[in-house]
């Protein structure tokens, strides 16, 4: 694919440092020093530009795992009049858009500052029900008008000049925006007293925040409905299978057959996020995204190609299935004499800490892998078919983003779905959103098709499929 570069004379950095703030993350294992002689790709990686370039990429090139990339749209120059935000557990992202022209203007992340009161929902619910609710609605408050202040200043305007605000995210995360009690989404049977918040006026700017399909499957589902065009009619077929899966901590899923949606929630655990592993990270710059075992020491694919910080989710699932094919682990996922009694030694980090992947993270990727399946299974049979039916799988956020296929269909994680029926999509929350803003009325309330939840905890045919997941044999 080809992408311009925009640069000026006045520009000091390299054409690879230009296309990852514009979304694209490119493997350069000299780090654009000109060791490889810049015969990667179409252009020298050492190559500062001093004017607007087109280079081409290969289509294989990653988008940056915190997804401001959306569809290939780079930042066009102009006045923006709307804000989109992905309120995300750990991180928040921008994009000012243009909503008449379809144009992206500019992109912002940054850290949730709720993570002072706990890294999960659930510590943040805890929080929130224990005296916090004020102060965590506040924090998050804050720190996204300062952020959109600061956005919008780059764009040479100002925050008053928005017409529009579209917002996204899972259901606490909502919950904790508006101010609304936490206590229903703390204890079973997690029955919402609030419905999604209707359209507001923030000053001038009209405020929309897509609505949830239960406890558990949040706007950020809604969104990447949107993004794969899951509801559109005249794109879907109601011949058409179609499943999206955010595969973080709970799993959210949701599947269309027939025209019938099926929601569900799936209790992942936060191995898929390197939360809870030895020396698990998340998916930044240094994380080990993909390890091939071999004779001498592992062969190590890290984020940015930059020295390893810890092993992501990606690359805890590579590793697990290099395990398997090298029978340090059996099918039936018994660890063999093969496997060090202290783990495998990755490799070190810029501190020169031991890296090692144990037993125990292999149990947690194990057990995150059978809770996934198995709620896999669990959709297509209340919906009445196998899950080979299902026609297109597509996979939200970063870590569905940066996950070895193959690797996966060696441990079973997508049940017996073809990997050729498998799409990364990135960040289909931001995507939704953008194409929520530009292709739909949206003077009209935000439409949410009718779903069927399947709560998945104390479901007899889960609970099989989990114990048959458990294992790599079936």
């Amino acid at each position: 694919m080809q992408i311009t570069i925009q640069a000026d004379p006045t520009n000091t950095k390299t054409a690879l440092s230009l296309l990852e703030e514009m979304g694209y993350s490119i493997p350069c294992n000299c780090h654009g020093r000109r060791h490889c002689n810049g015969r990667n790709y179409s252009f020298d990686c050492s190559l500062v530009p001093k004017k607007p370039i087109t280079i081409t990429l290969p289509e294989s090139a990653s988008e940056n795992i915190i997804g401001v990339s959306l569809e290939d749209k780079v930042p066009v120059i102009g006045a923006g009049d709307a804000i989109l935000i992905d309120l995300g557990t750990t991180t928040i992202a921008l994009a000012l858009i243009h909503q008449g022209s379809a144009e992206l203007r500019q992109t912002s992340v940054f850290a949730n500052p709720q993570k002072q009161y706990g890294s999960d929902v659930i510590s943040r619910i805890h929080a929130s029900t224990h005296g916090k609710r004020k102060a965590l609605m506040s924090m998050i408050r804050k720190a996204l008008a300062e952020n959109i202040c600061q956005i919008c200043l780059k764009n040479h305007q100002t925050p008053d000049d928005l017409t529009h605000c579209y917002i996204a995210g899972n259901t606490a995360m909502i919950h904790l925006l508006m101010g609304y009690d936490c206590t229903p989404l703390a204890r079973s049977p997690f029955t919402l007293k609030e419905a999604s918040p209707s359209p507001f006026l923030y000053k001038n700017c009209k405020v929309q925040i897509l609505p949830w399909f239960s406890a558990f499957v949040g706007g950020d589902i809604t969104a990447g409905m949107y993004a794969c065009h899951m509801n559109d009619t005249a794109a879907r077929k109601d011949s058409d299978t179609i499943l999206l899966i955010d595969l973080g901590t709970n799993g959210e899923m949701l599947l269309r057959h027939k025209g019938q949606f099926y929601s569900a929630a799936t209790a992942a655990g936060p191995a898929f996020e390197g939360n809870g592993l030895s020396c698990g990270c998340p998916g930044i710059p240094g994380a080990i995204s993909a390890v091939r075992l071999m004779p001498l020491r592992p062969k190590l694919t890290t984020i940015d190609d930059l020295l390893p910080v810890g092993i992501c989710g990606s690359g805890a699932v590579s590793l697990c299935a290099e395990l398997l094919r090298r029978r340090y682990i059996t099918p039936d996922g018994v660890l063999t004499e093969r496997f060090p009694s202290e783990g495998i030694l990755l490799g070190h980090s810029p501190s020169h800490a031991p890296l090692y992947f144990t037993a125990d993270d292999l149990r947690q990727i194990q057990l995150s892998i059978a809770a996934i399946t198995a709620g896999i299974d669990t959709l297509a049979y209340e919906s009445g078919i196998a899950p080979s039916d299902i026609s297109t799988v597509c996979l939200g956020g970063g870590f569905g983003f940066y996950l070895d296929l193959e690797a996966c269909q060696t441990l079973g994680l997508f049940s017996s779905i073809p990997i050729s029926h498998i799409y990364p999509m990135g960040n289909t929350c931001l995507r939704g959103l953008f194409r929520f803003a530009c292709d739909t009325d949206t003077s009209s309330p935000i439409p949410l098709p009718a779903a069927r939840n399947i709560d998945l905890a104390g479901h007899p045919y889960f609970q099989k499929q989990f114990i048959h997941h458990m294992t790599y044999s079936g």
